[in-house]
C-alpha cells in the first residue's frame, strides 16, 4: 500500500455511491442470532431533539465534531430538523427519501493507527441495505486534505471490518497500519441515509444563458470530497447488512465505549414472584425478580433500601436480546429484619433504574418440642 491509499479509499466509496442505483425497498439480510455483551456506555437517540444541526468547525488547524449526535442533510434541502427527513419508530431511524441523511458522532478522544484494532473489536451496525457508514480521520501526515472520510464495503463488523472498495480495499487491520504510518487518527463516525439529492446549479454569468449544472460529486480521484458531496454521491449499499430494519434505516450502533440505540428508549421494569415474604424466606429460598426494558447483553445490578438507606446486593444478571433480566435474589443477615423495603434493578451500561416494593414480615413459626409419653419395647 503507498501512503496515498487512505485518499483513494475515501473517494472510492463516492464513486461506487454514484452508480448505485436507488432500488431496494427492503432488508434481505439474515437477523442477528447473537446478543453480544454491552458497551460501557448505551444511550438512546431516539427522537430529532437528540441531534444537532451538524456544523464543524476548524480552529487553529484542528478539525473539531461534537462528541454528541448531529445530523445533516444536503444543502439546498428544505427543512429544518431532522424530523423533516425522516422517521423514528421501533425500527430505529429510517429516511423518508427527501435527501440523503448524515449522522454524525465525534469521539472524545482522538484513535491512533495503534489503537485502531481495540477500537473496533466489538463494534456493529444495526442498519438497512442502502445505509452507508464510515469514519473521520484527521491529520497533515498524507498529500490529502486534513479531514477526510473513511467508507465500510458493508458495515461495522468488528475486527473483520473492511473498507473502502475494489482495488483500495482494506482491512482493519490494513487501515490501522495506514492510519500510524500517515499519521492519520480517527476523529468521528457516520452513517449516511440515502435519498434524492438536489441538482446543484451555478448562476450564469450573463442571465440570458441557462444554468451551468455542476456534478454533486467527483468524478476523478484527485481530490477528496466534502461530506457534502459524500451524501449526495449516497445512493444505495454495497453489500448485505445484518440487519431486520427498513433498507433506509438504521436501529442501532457500536463503536468504541459507546452504543446508541435509534430505537424508542424502553421503560425499565421490575416485577417480583411474592411483594411479601418473610424474614426466614428472604435469607434462605430468597425471591424471583424479572425485569424488562435495559439494554441487551448489559450487566444488570441490584439492590435493596428503605427510605433513605441503601445497600447494594451481590447478585447480577445479564440482559438477554430484548433486554430482559430474571433471576433470584436471597438477601444477606444484614437486611433480615422485618419492615417495607423496595429493590432495584440498575442497567450498569444504560443507567436504566426498575424499582418494586418488597414487605419483609416477622420470623417464620419455629418447630416446638411437643411433650408426650413414649413407648419403648426390647
Amino acid at each position: 500500500m503507498t501512503r496515498s491509499r487512505l485518499a483513494v479509499a475515501s473517494l472510492s466509496a463516492a464513486a461506487l455511491g454514484i452508480a448505485a442505483v436507488l432500488v431496494p425497498t427492503a432488508s434481505i439480510a439474515e437477523p442477528i442470532t447473537e446478543t453480544p455483551a454491552a458497551s460501557a456506555q448505551v444511550i438512546w437517540a431516539d427522537a430529532p431533539e437528540d441531534f444537532t444541526p451538524f456544523a464543524p468547525t476548524e480552529l487553529d488547524g484542528e478539525f473539531a465534531i461534537a462528541d454528541e449526535w448531529q445530523w445533516t442533510a444536503f444543502a439546498g434541502t428544505e427543512g429544518s430538523t431532522l424530523s423533516d427527513f425522516g422517521t423514528f419508530d421501533a425500527n430505529g431511524f429510517t429516511s423518508n427519501g427527501s435527501s440523503p441523511i448524515g449522522l454524525v458522532h465525534g469521539l472524545p478522544a482522538s484513535v491512533s493507527g495503534d489503537e485502531f484494532i481495540a477500537f473496533m473489536e466489538n463494534s456493529s451496525t444495526n442498519s438497512g441495505a442502502e445505509v452507508e457508514t464510515g469514519v473521520f480521520i484527521a491529520g497533515d501526515g498524507i498529500e490529502s486534505p486534513q479531514v477526510t472520510t473513511i467508507a465500510t464495503v458493508d458495515g461495522f463488523r468488528g475486527v473483520s471490518t473492511q473498507w473502502g472498495a475494489g482495488e483500495v480495499g482494506m482491512s482493519t487491520e490494513q487501515f490501522g497500519s495506514e492510519l500510524a504510518e500517515s499519521g492519520y487518527a480517527v476523529i468521528a463516525y457516520y452513517a449516511i441515509l440515502p435519498g434524492d439529492a438536489p441538482v446543484i446549479t451555478s448562476p450564469p454569468a450573463d442571465p440570458s444563458n441557462p444554468p451551468v449544472l455542476r456534478q454533486a460529486a467527483p468524478s476523478v480521484l484527485d481530490a477528496a470530497p466534502t461530506f457534502e458531496e459524500r451524501l449526495a454521491a449516497q445512493g444505495g449499499g454495497v453489500a448485505l447488512r445484518a440487519a431486520a430494519v427498513p433498507a433506509a434505516g438504521i436501529a442501532s450502533f457500536r463503536i468504541g465505549d459507546l452504543t446508541t440505540y435509534f430505537t424508542p428508549q424502553p421503560t425499565a421494569a421490575l416485577a417480583l414472584s411474592s411483594t411479601s415474604i418473610t424474614v426466614a424466606q428472604a435469607t434462605t429460598t430468597g425471591f424471583t425478580v424479572s425485569g424488562s426494558g435495559f439494554a441487551p447483553g448489559e450487566i444488570v445490578s441490584s439492590g435493596i433500601g428503605t427510605g433513605a438507606m441503601g445497600d447494594s446486593l451481590p447478585d447480577t444478571f445479564i440482559a438477554d436480546a430484548d433486554g430482559n433480566v430474571s433471576g433470584t435474589i436471597v438477601l444477606p443477615a444484614a437486611w433480615a429484619a422485618a419492615g417495607d423495603y423496595f429493590i432495584v434493578l440498575v442497567g450498569e451500561s444504560s443507567g436504566q433504574v426498575a424499582s418494586s416494593a418488597l414487605a419483609i414480615t416477622g420470623a417464620a413459626p419455629v418447630a416446638v418440642p411437643v411433650p408426650g409419653e413414649a413407648t419403648y419395647t426390647g
